[in-house]
């Protein structure tokens, strides 16, 4: 299989997968498994995984649109396009999609916040391809004025289908409005003005610096013999050179002083209501609690919010909730989609019931007497849906490495920290805590989406 032409960053995932795959160190505790840093300062982890003859590669760079300016703002996405599809200094765009082909790979990218990451996963037995190729075209990108200028008409496009995605659209104005003044607040997507202006020059100076060794962490996962992978590997990627990029110094994202409403028209039937609130970030203590509550209140087998807002307006289609930890700050971004003339009531409902989530019994043990042989036990339902989804998302080796990758760019805590281990500690007391410090002040980020009006 080849890479969708046009798949664009990636602004959220599956919330519990991305936090789940985590892993919070090098938490899988294989025998086998190896992680290691080269003279240039590439970081890699090995982990065997035997069950299946495929190797997943991911590798991931310290760049994202956190690390763009107004001049510059979507650079990175314009990058993603070329190196995947634009050729090397050795291979023309053309030769390196065929070669993918006859190899039976996969290969895709996505810009977020934070990073951009490329991945490819084929057949065990064409690993030092997959290797070779991805050394080629992420550290040998060669790029023609007139080469550039095709891929920007692409990416252009790719802009128009998502302003016309009413759930795309909102989602990447949430993050906008939830971090104004601060990098999270520039969109993925990059400005319309910059993409078109942007020359071959420019972009390779982008490029040079940001797409280093030193800038970089490298995720195998599959069916390999740990130490001839690391032969591989030092051999391979082992010549690149130390450029001595520096880290940037990037402050924290602040609390949201004040609330925000957007209110658009698209040729849409339905109606579209996204609330977005600045949640903790990947290191923080409270993500595991977070966890939890995005789980309780709005992702799992019997989730509160859904059922609390169906009662209020029988509009309501669909309600979803998703958390999303970036290495500055996080957001919790609740979507919900209804009847348009229901919408100003069910952005009220959905704020008050969000602030009471801080007084909810979640656990059984918050009742006394007969009352806790009855209740349901929120608590508990949601750990054992999130320690599901955390073994199935450990079998999906190519979700793994990309997990894994990202996290060795954006931890910063000392020790391992296994995932499961802190949603293991998280009680009822912490899911109101978590409530009332993010959710229940107020200060939320407003993005509607409506028929434009007058429109049949």
């Amino acid at each position: 299989m080849t890479s969708r032409r046009s798949g664009g960053p990636a602004l959220f995932g599956s919330a519990v997968v991305c936090a789940l795959l985590a892993l919070f160190g090098p938490a899988l505790a294989g025998a086998e498994d190896r992680s290691f840093v080269l003279d240039n300062g590439l970081r890699v982890f090995l982990h065997e995984k035997r069950d299946l003859p495929l190797v997943h590669i991911a590798t991931a760079f310290d760049v994202g649109s956190k690390n763009e300016t107004d001049a510059t703002s979507g650079l990175v996405h314009v990058l993603e396009h070329c190196i995947l599809f634009r050729g090397s200094e050795r291979r023309s765009g053309a030769e390196v999609s065929s070669d993918i082909r006859r190899h039976g790979a996969y290969f895709n990218a996505n810009t977020g916040q934070d990073l951009s990451s490329f991945e490819i996963s084929l057949p065990a037995e064409y690993a030092e391809f997959a290797l070779r190729n991805q050394k080629d075209i992420l550290f040998h990108l060669d790029l023609t004025q007139a080469e550039l200028d095709d891929e920007k008409e692409i990416i252009l496009e790719e802009l128009n289908q998502m302003e016309d995605d009413p759930d795309r659209l909102a989602a990447d104005l949430i993050l906008q409005s939830l971090f104004p003044g601060h990098p999270y607040g520039r969109s993925v997507y990059g400005r319309r003005e910059v993409i078109r202006a942007a020359l071959v020059d420019d972009v390779l100076g982008f490029y040079r610096r940001y797409f280093v060794a030193e800038n970089c962490a490298m995720a195998v996962v599959g069916d390999f013999a740990t130490a001839e992978m690391e032969n591989l590997i030092r051999t391979i990627f082992g010549p690149l050179p130390r450029t001595g990029l520096a880290p940037e110094p990037m402050p924290p994202a602040p609390p949201l002083k004040k609330g925000v409403s957007r209110r658009l028209e698209r040729d849409v039937k339905d109606g579209y209501l996204f609330l977005g609130f600045v949640a903790p970030d990947y290191n923080h203590a409270d993500q595991y609690a977070m966890t939890v509550l995005t789980e309780v209140l709005g992702r799992g087998v019997n989730p509160l919010l859904p059922a609390l807002l169906r009662n209020e307006r029988e509009s309501l289609q669909t309600v979803n909730m998703a958390y999303l930890a970036n290495g500055l700050g996080g957001a919790v971004i609740v979507s919900v989609r209804a009847a348009p003339k229901d919408l100003p009531y069910l952005e009220r409902a959905a704020l008050n019931h969000l602030k009471r989530a801080q007084n909810e019994a979640y656990s059984k043990k918050d009742f006394q007497g007969e009352a806790e042989f009855y209740a349901f036990d929120y608590l508990e339902s949601a750990k054992n849906q999130i320690r599901f989804s955390a073994g199935r998302a450990e079998e999906l080796g190519l979700q793994l490495a990309g997990a894994l990758a990202r996290y060795m760019l954006l931890n910063t805590r000392q020790g391992p920290h296994r995932f499961l281990d802190g949603i293991d500690r998280v009680d009822s007391s912490a899911l109101r805590k978590a409530a009332a410090k993010y959710l229940a002040k107020g200060e939320a980020a407003v993005v509607t989406v409506v028929p434009i009006k007058g429109a049949k």
